[in-house]
């Protein structure tokens, strides 16, 4: 809904805007008004409205006065009406990107048509061009070159995502998609679009962060809806939510992934960009699979791990073009995961498109395209076994000094994975493997470690030390050290150990 603000010095003009225009139909509201110049400024700037309705004449200052003050602190755009009909004051609101000039008395249809006018003006400059404060120093954000101070202009935000879309083809355009996307009203959030030749990117900012989620499924069916209306296509990548500005980059690039994985699979499969089909899960399995394909090395045990994926599949019951993308899906993940754990090795530059992905999406049948991927697999595996050991150790160096550096904290599996970019399962394998040592037992003997070096070397008192080591409760980290070491912490100290 667009917020609009009349400035006129005669009362029976405003109530007669106010009560005898349908704003409902206009899809807009007044949010204000001011009968001087002066008033109409300060009440501007704080209600920040998106359509301004003003006479020319008015005390304090003019209207047009007030249009060039505000220009560069308001994105607002400009009815302008006045009794005075000389061409002069026409031609100088004009000239200021005024959307109208109107001579009183005003018919009602009249005002009604520009203020229809002046919102799709409004929709258009905020979907085309910078045009604040925010949208520059997000920009910056993205590219890295802008460091908030406290008190910044997102403050009064909670949450933030981004959304990226990138066009196909060469006859779409960026500044219509803008247009039609900078339209849509994002339930008390603030959508920002900056543009590139072929990519918008969106970054929705959300007042109230319970209220995210529902931001992000209406632009989500706003999308899909969009797709099916445009003749030229695009797909997009949906980033994670943030709680901070200044993490943006971390949703701009969970949101490039996605875009990637649109181009890499979903739209070969129908000839359709987008994400429709990333809204049908993929099996559980899966997910954890790619990671497990990494460490088996018997071939009878790669043999279990796809058949049980296929069958997963095949019970889901869905359409042959569903769990081909599903299939795909598979793929993709393995491919990504390859090609960050031997990055060095020249897995990366196998030609994954022809050996892979072409003969995939000819396959008549799911079991053939297992017989594809089973065969790939095999090679991978054999190819990659020199590289085991290297990689290996990297993550396991990764992990130590992970736990090293939060032993004050509560170690949590899942960050940690996050922080190694595996899933869980597959770092406590790995950790055991490599090491000899479970997890738990090598974080437990870090923690130890700290307490005698800080029971020796400080004079802090037991609950701190404790707390120090990541133990909140000092009658449990007592019972641990003395389990541990054999003694008390007080018997240590005293070297009586």
């Amino acid at each position: 809904m667009y917020t609009v603000f009349i400035a006129d010095d005669e009362g029976k003009v405003i109530n007669g805007l106010i009560n005898r225009i349908q704003w409902d139909k206009l899809d807009a509201c007044v949010v204000g008004y001011a009968k001087n110049g002066r008033e109409a400024e300060e009440k501007i700037l704080e209600l920040k409205p998106n359509i301004v309705i003003t006479d020319i004449f008015m005390p304090g200052q003019t209207g047009l006065q007030l249009m060039e003050k505000l220009k560069r602190k308001c994105d607002a755009v400009y009815i302008i009406f006045s009794a005075y009909s000389e061409f002069e004051y026409a031609r100088e609101a004009l000239q200021m990107d005024a959307v109208d000039y109107l001579i009183k008395p005003v018919n009602i249809s009249e005002i009604e048509e520009a203020i229809k006018k002046a919102s799709q003006k409004y929709r258009y400059q905020k979907a085309t061009h910078f045009q604040s404060e925010e949208e520059y120093l997000l920009q910056n954000i993205l590219n890295g070159n802008e460091i908030l101070p406290e008190d910044n202009i997102f403050c009064q935000y909670e949450s933030f995502f981004i959304i990226q879309l990138k066009l196909t083809g060469v006859s779409g355009s960026v500044d219509s998609l803008a247009v039609r996307i900078g339209a849509w009203a994002v339930m008390e959030g603030q959508l920002f679009l900056l543009k590139e030749k072929t990519k918008l990117t969106l970054i929705v900012a959300q007042r109230d962060a319970h209220m995210v989620n529902n931001a992000r499924k209406r632009i989500i069916h706003n999308l899909e809806l969009l797709r099916t209306e445009l003749e030229y296509s695009f797909y997009w990548g949906l980033g994670c939510i943030v709680d901070s500005p200044m993490l943006l980059p971390k949703s701009l690039l969970a949101a490039e992934e996605m875009q990637e994985y649109c181009a890499f699979s979903l739209s070969q499969i129908d000839g359709s960009p987008g994400t429709a089909l990333l809204s049908t899960s993929a099996p559980a399995r899966i997910k954890e699979a790619e990671n497990l394909l990494l460490i088996v090395e018997e071939a009878s045990e790669v043999q279990i791990i796809l058949q049980q994926i296929k069958e997963d599949i095949q019970l889901q019951n869905n359409s042959a073009n569903i769990m081909k993308a599903q299939t795909i899906d598979f793929v993709y993940r393995l491919r990504k995961q390859f090609e960050m754990s031997y990055e060095d090795s020249g897995l990366a530059s196998l030609d994954w498109d022809s050996q892979m992905i072409s003969p995939l999406l000819s396959s008549p049948s799911l079991d053939y395209m297992f017989d594809i991927i089973r065969d790939f697999v095999f090679r991978l595996r054999d190819y990659s076994a020199s590289h085991r050991d290297g990689y290996k150790q990297r993550h396991i160096a990764r992990i130590k000094q992970y736990i090293l550096d939060n032993l004050s904290c509560g170690i949590n599996l899942n960050d940690l994975a996050a922080e190694i970019n595996r899933n869980p399962s597959y770092i406590s394998y790995i950790f055991k493997q490599e090491t000899g040592q479970n997890l738990f037992d090598f974080i437990t003997q870090e923690r130890m470690k700290r307490a005698k070096h800080l029971l020796k070397n400080t004079d802090l008192k037991v609950l701190d030390i404790a707390r120090e080591c990541g133990y909140e409760d000092q009658s449990y980290f007592s019972q641990v050290f003395k389990k541990y070491t054999g003694s008390t912490a007080g018997s240590f100290r005293k070297g009586e150990e």
